[in-house]
C-alpha cells in the first residue's frame, strides 16, 4: 500500500536519496531483473552486471550517476521501512511508485502535486484519509498545503 505524506519532514524520511542510495546500495541490487527496467526505462541505461552499468551519454558508469529518480524507485524497492522524499523523483516515477506499492508497504513524502497517470489507492499519513483516484489525491494535498 503506498503512504503518503504531504506536510512537514518525518522522522526517517530520507531528504537526500542520493547520498542515501550512493552510501547504501549492494552491488548485487543491479542483476535484479526489476531494477533493470527502472534503470532502462527511466534513465535509458543498461544494469550490464553489479554496479557496471552502460549509458548512451556516459557510456561505462557506475550507479552513482544515475538519475535521483532511479535511486529513489531502487530505495523502495530494495529497502523496506523507508520514507522517501519523492519530490527529488520527476513524474515519469510515479508509475512505479504505483507499482511496487502493490507488492509492498511504502511510504513517500511528497511537497508538490506528483502527477499519477491512473486512479490508485493511498493513505494520506497527515489526514488519516484513504483515497481511491487521482481527484481525492488532489483533495487531500490541497487540504495539508493550503488549508
Amino acid at each position: 500500500m503506498l503512504n503518503i505524506i504531504f506536510g512537514e519532514f518525518r522522522e526517517r524520511c530520507i531528504i537526500e536519496p542520493n547520498s542515501f542510495f550512493n552510501l547504501n546500495k549492494k552491488k548485487d541490487w543491479f542483476n535484479d531483473p526489476y531494477v533493470k527496467k527502472i534503470i532502462k526505462d527511466i534513465d535509458n541505461t543498461v544494469a550490464v552486471k553489479d554496479e557496471y552499468l552502460e549509458s548512451p551519454i556516459f557510456g561505462g558508469m557506475s550507479p552513482e550517476r544515475l538519475s535521483s529518480g532511479c535511486k529513489c524507485l531502487i530505495l523502495l524497492y530494495k529497502m523496506d521501512g523507508i520514507n522517501i522524499y519523492a519530490s527529488r523523483c520527476g513524474d515519469n516515477c510515479s508509475d512505479y511508485i504505483l507499482d511496487i506499492s502493490k507488492n509492498k508497504d511504502i511510504t513517500i513524502t511528497l511537497h508538490h502535486l506528483m502527477i499519477f497517470n491512473k486512479d490508485f489507492k493511498a493513505n494520506i499519513l497527515d489526514t488519516g484519509v484513504t483515497i481511491n483516484s487521482r481527484s481525492e489525491y488532489v483533495d487531500e494535498y490541497l487540504k495539508v498545503k493550503y488549508i
